[in-house]
Order: structure tokens, then C-alpha cells, then sequence
């Protein structure tokens, strides 16, 4: 298919519908959308359609539309690569292909079975639901929901909510703003977290939180048969009304542990 591209200076809406293959987007300073697509067997294979969205920018969709093989890709994969302005919200959903964000993207909503995901600089939210695939993340200054089965989710900094859920998928986070994450069989670690209430739950995973030094914190920490342990300095008139951050974690078979927060996190 040959290239094209797409006038779109007042901000884009991309939205990707690729059973496999490979999906690479980049954020540029650029009024214009880029859009390469390798690997079809048929040009017609593919809906590209540019919408108008009533003052708001324009919405790009990209879509495989031969039905019954969004999960059963017959023939050779598909490499599709977005060059699109920075701030474009970011919409995807894909059987196994890999995804990957380079440069500053407005936010990300990603539906995978068993693609991988990495991606740079969200300026907004992300929300990621895969089976197997692994997400790997730069900084997020929104929320961050993310839902796999076994796949690891592993992202440097959220400014905001974290919410995780996993079976056996570990869940790491360099810092975030408060959590709320549950796992069956997968580890957690929070580099870091300052405020509000953060609960975290798993059954068989151990679980590391950091928090920063002069933060005051309320632990509420429970496991049946593993180790807790805090190397925070403990004091006996800190009660939850005083505290800056409420830490709430409990573990059936798994070990917990606060630490002191590195000094860059």
C-alpha cells in the first residue's frame, strides 16, 4: 500500500483495529499524519477513513475488515507505522500485534491478547487490558488502569491513580500518586507513593512499597504465612488521622515490605 498522509493540524484521533504484526507510532511536532502499511494482501483489505469531529480535530481510523480473523490471522503479519502530531489520543485493538509509542502521545487505550506494548510519554490517561502480552511504560501525568492475565505491566511514573489488576503478571510502578492493585500469583513494587490511600492485595505475590522521607504514613499491613517487614522509623502517636498516606496491604502467602523511597523516585 503506498503511503499517505493526512492533514490534521487541530489535533488527531487515531484509532487502530490490527490483528497482528507490528504497530509503530510516532509524536512529532507536525500538523500532518503519516501512515505506512506493509505486508497486506490486498489493499482493500484495510478501511482508512479520516472523520471530522466538529471542531475537535479529525479521527483516523485504521482498520483490518475481512471478518472472522481478527484472532485468526491467516497469512503474513502487518507492519503499520502512524507519524502523528503530539497530543494524538491513541486508541488500539489487536489479536498479537506488538505496539509501539515513541515520542508524546495525549493517551492511550489499549485492547491486546498477546501483543506486547511499550510506550514513552502519555500526556492524559492510559487504560491497557491484555491476556499475555507485557506493557512497558515511560511517564504517564494521568491515571493508569491496567488489566492483564499473565502478562508484566512495568511503568516509570504515573502523576496519577494507579489501578492494577493481574493473575500471575508482576506489577511495577517507579512512583505513582496512590494505588490500588490486586493480584493472585504476581509480584507488586511501587518505587514510591506520597499521598491519599493505597491498597494492594495479592494472594501468593510479595509486595514492596516505597515512601519518601517526611511523609507520614498509617501501615495497615497483613499476611497469613509470609514476612512483613518495614524499615520505617515506627512512632506511636502517628495515627491515621495525622498521616499523609495510608498504606493498606494484605497477602495470603506472600512476603510484605515498606521501604525509604530512593531519593530520585
Amino acid at each position: 500500500m503506498e503511503p499517505r498522509t493526512f492533514d490534521t493540524p487541530e489535533g488527531l484521533e487515531l484509532a487502530l483495529r490490527v490483528p497482528a504484526g507490528k504497530i509503530r507510532i510516532r509524536g512529532e511536532e507536525t500538523s500532518e499524519t503519516r501512515l505506512d502499511i506493509h505486508g497486506e494482501r490486498d489493499e482493500d483489505d484495510f478501511l482508512i477513513a479520516l472523520d471530522e469531529l466538529g471542531g475537535r480535530g479529525r479521527r483516523l481510523r485504521v482498520e483490518y475488515r475481512k471478518r472472522g480473523m481478527v484472532f485468526g490471522w491467516g497469512g503474513g503479519d502487518v507492519y503499520v507505522d502512524v507519524t502523528v502530531p503530539i497530543g494524538t489520543n491513541v486508541d488500539v485493538e489487536t489479536g498479537s500485534a506488538d505496539l509501539e509509542i515513541t515520542g508524546a502521545i495525549g493517551s492511550l487505550d489499549l485492547k491486546s491478547g498477546s501483543g506486547d506494548c511499550r510506550f514513552g510519554s502519555v500526556d492524559g490517561d492510559v487504560t491497557v487490558k491484555t491476556a499475555s502480552g507485557d506493557v512497558e511504560g515511560g511517564t504517564v501525568t494521568g491515571r493508569l488502569a491496567a488489566t492483564t492475565a499473565s502478562g508484566d505491566a512495568r511503568v516509570r511514573s504515573v502523576a496519577g491513580e494507579v489501578v492494577g489488576h493481574s493473575a500471575s503478571g508482576d506489577f511495577v510502578v517507579g512512583a505513582a500518586g496512590c494505588a490500588r492493585v490486586t493480584t493472585v500469583s504476581g509480584n507488586v513494587g511501587i518505587g514510591a507513593v506520597w499521598t491519599g490511600q493505597t491498597n494492594v492485595r495479592s494472594v501468593s505475590g510479595d509486595v514492596e512499597i516505597g515512601v519518601p522521607r517526611g511523609t507520614r504514613v498509617y501501615l495497615d499491613l497483613a499476611s497469613t504465612s509470609g514476612a512483613t517487614i518495614s524499615d520505617l522509623d515506627m512512632s506511636s502517636d502517628a495515627d491515621n488521622g495525622d498521616a499523609h498516606l495510608e498504606l493498606h496491604v494484605s497477602t495470603v502467602s506472600g512476603d510484605i515490605r515498606v521501604v525509604r523511597a530512593a531519593a530520585d523516585a
